[in-house]
C-alpha cells in the first residue's frame, strides 16, 4: 500500500529551524515528521479570476491560461511545489471562494439578453513555501490578470486538505487518522500535472490575441480532435471510474436531450423536462 509518511505528532521539546534549509540532513524520524508538519502547515493561497461578460463563449478558458496562467506558472515555476486550475459557469450571485462585490458588474452580466445574469471563472490553487516569493507571486498575478482585461477580489487562503481530502474523494474504508492529508497531497499532485498538460498543451496567440487547445489528427483515437480524448480514455481505463449517460426527455415535444450527474443538457424546453430521467452506464 502506498505510504507518504505521516505519523503521528508526539510531544517534543525540540523545534525545528523556521527555513527547511537549516533544518538539518540527518535523516532521523523527528526529521521527517517535522518536514512533513511544516508542509502541511504551509499556507496554501487561492484566487478566482473572472472574465468579461462579452468574451467569446468558445475559447474564453483558453485564452485566460494563455494570457495569465501559461506564463505566471512558468515565471514561478522554480517556487511553486503545484498548482492547479478549474473553470466554472456559475449564476452572478455565486460568491465562493471570493468577494463577488468587489468584481464589476460587466464580468458577472447574461451570457445573451435572454438569459439569467452568470458569471465565467476559473479559480488557481498554488503552493509556495516562501512567504516573500508567494507574495511576489500574487503581485506578479495581480499585474498578469489586470492586464488581459481580467479581475479578482482578492487572494486567500486555501485549505487543501478540507477540500480534496474531504470524504468527497475519500473512500469510508480509508478514513483513518492521516489519511485526508495523504489523499490532499496525491490530489494536489494529480490535479498540478492534469494542469501542466493543459499549459503544454495551449497553443496560441493567434491574430486576435485568442489561445486555444492543440488539434490532434489521430480520428480513430481522438475523433473529436483533442487529444485529451486519449488521455480521458486512460484515466477510464486505469481506475473503471464509473461512466454514466442521462437521458431527458419532453415527450410532449418529441424532445431529447443528454447529460450527466453534474451537469443537465445546457438548455431546457419550455416547462422543463419530464421528471423521469433515463440512466445509462457506459465504458469510454
Amino acid at each position: 500500500m502506498l505510504s507518504l509518511d505521516l505519523p503521528v505528532e508526539q510531544p517534543s521539546t525540540y523545534e525545528m529551524p523556521v527555513s527547511p534549509a537549516a533544518w538539518p540532513r540527518a535523516g532521523s524520524a523527528q526529521v521527517a515528521l517535522r518536514r512533513r508538519q511544516w508542509r502541511l502547515r504551509m499556507p496554501i493561497r487561492q484566487t478566482r479570476v473572472f472574465v468579461r461578460s462579452d468574451e467569446p463563449v468558445d475559447d474564453w478558458a483558453e485564452t485566460l491560461i494563455g494570457r495569465v496562467f501559461r506564463p505566471l506558472t512558468s515565471e514561478f515555476a522554480d517556487a511553486l511545489n503545484w498548482f492547479w486550475f478549474s473553470r466554472y459557469l456559475q449564476e452572478a450571485s455565486d460568491s465562493g471562494d471570493c468577494d463577488i462585490s468587489l468584481v464589476p458588474d460587466e464580468y458577472k452580466r447574461p451570457l445573451d439578453t435572454s438569459g439569467a445574469p452568470r458569471h465565467r471563472s476559473m479559480r488557481l490553487r498554488f503552493n509556495i513555501s516562501n512567504p516573500q516569493i508567494c507574495s511576489a507571486f500574487e503581485q506578479r498575478a495581480r499585474e498578469v490578470i489586470n492586464a488581459g482585461g481580467y479581475r479578482i477580489s482578492d487572494f486567500r487562503d486555501y485549505d487543501y486538505v478540507a477540500d480534496t481530502g474531504s470524504n468527497r474523494f475519500l473512500g469510508i474504508e480509508n478514513r483513518q487518522p492521516g489519511r485526508a492529508e495523504q489523499r490532499a497531497i496525491l490530489a494536489a499532485s494529480f490535479y498540478c500535472s492534469i494542469s501542466k498538460v493543459v499549459v503544454d498543451a495551449i497553443v496560441g496567440p493567434d491574430g486576435n490575441g485568442r489561445f486555444r487547445m492543440e488539434t490532434s489528427d489521430d480520428l480513430l483515437q481522438n475523433p473529436g480532435r483533442s487529444t485529451f480524448q486519449s488521455f480521458l480514455h486512460l484515466f477510464c481505463n486505469i481506475t473503471n471510474v464509473p461512466t454514466d449517460v442521462y437521458v431527458y426527455r419532453k415527450l410532449s415535444a418529441s424532445l431529447i436531450g443528454f447529460g450527466t450527474c453534474y451537469s443537465p443538457p445546457p438548455v431546457s424546453p419550455p416547462g422543463g423536462w419530464d421528471q423521469e430521467v433515463e440512466v445509462y452506464s457506459i465504458r469510454y
